[in-house]
């Protein structure tokens, strides 16, 4: 197991009752570890070729913006209903534990746009294909997403089509 996953931790019956919450806050207060998760991210956006970065609310936002700041790169929020103004793009999705709402705004991303997206955890692909049919929308190429963590016991991957790197992996 590497040191990343061991300082990943579980918090049991959060959000709710059933679910395994992987707190990543043990590497962001790390400045070791996470710098490491940042350049190793870094390193896969630079081998897709992407030039837009695109983070995934909320906390796909922390290591996207580092990553696109330390490769100088455009950066583009996908959050949750009306936490964008202007215009956008809204998506409803299914998740493990409920449902919810994504927006990017319109005028964000275009068809020039070759998208390196970035979240923390990749699940059962719920967000992440609703991510992905939003930045569709407007046109832009998706070339891969950089996930920390994949919950592979989940089997999201075997619903999703795309290129996905995982950093760490979790198997039961």
């Amino acid at each position: 197991m590497s040191t990343t996953l061991k300082s990943i931790r579980i918090i049991k019956d959060f959000p709710k009752k059933g679910i395994a919450f992987y707190d990543i806050s043990t590497i962001l207060s790390n400045p070791k570890e996470f710098s490491k998760v940042v350049n190793k991210m870094a390193s896969e956006v630079r081998k897709l070729k992407a030039n837009t970065i695109v983070g995934i609310d909320s906390r796909g936002f922390i290591f996207a913006s580092a990553v696109a700041y330390k490769l100088k790169m455009k950066l583009v929020m996908i959050r949750k209903k009306g936490k964008l103004p202007g215009k956008t793009h809204l998506i409803s999705y299914n998740l493990e534990y409920g449902s919810n709402n994504l927006e990017i705004q319109k005028d964000m991303v275009s068809k020039i746009d070759k998208v390196a997206i970035i979240d923390d955890i990749f699940a059962t692909s719920g967000t992440m294909k609703a991510s992905i049919n939003l930045i569709k929308r407007s046109k832009a190429k998706i070339k891969g997403v950089i996930v920390l963590l994949e919950l592979d016991f989940l089997k999201g991957r075997s619903k999703f089509k795309e290129k996905l790197i995982s950093l760490e992996n979790v198997s039961i």
